[in-house]
């Protein structure tokens, strides 16, 4: 059986591979959230986390992008993963 550390590891795994850095809230047995300040890079992480989440019971992505007039925009990632 596989656990919430794994999920998450994985997680970080990937996006560190694609140089950004984890900014990850929540837990992977619920759901959680991942902020993406490079939107060209949103395409290749969702499809990299799509690979990752197939191997679980079920999995639920979405994505918005979030702007405000006192930070960065970026595209935030909501995930659920039932392990």
């Amino acid at each position: 059986m596989k656990d919430s550390d794994e999920v998450e590891n994985k997680i970080i795994e990937i996006l560190k591979k694609n140089q950004i850095t984890p900014i990850i809230s929540g837990n992977p047995l619920l759901l959680g959230t991942i902020r993406i300040y490079e939107e060209e890079k949103l395409s290749t992480i969702l499809d990299e986390l799509k690979i990752v989440f197939q191997e679980y019971k079920s999995y639920n992505l979405a994505t918005s992008h979030v702007s405000s007039c006192c930070t960065l925009s970026y595209e935030e990632i909501r995930y659920k993963v039932d392990i």
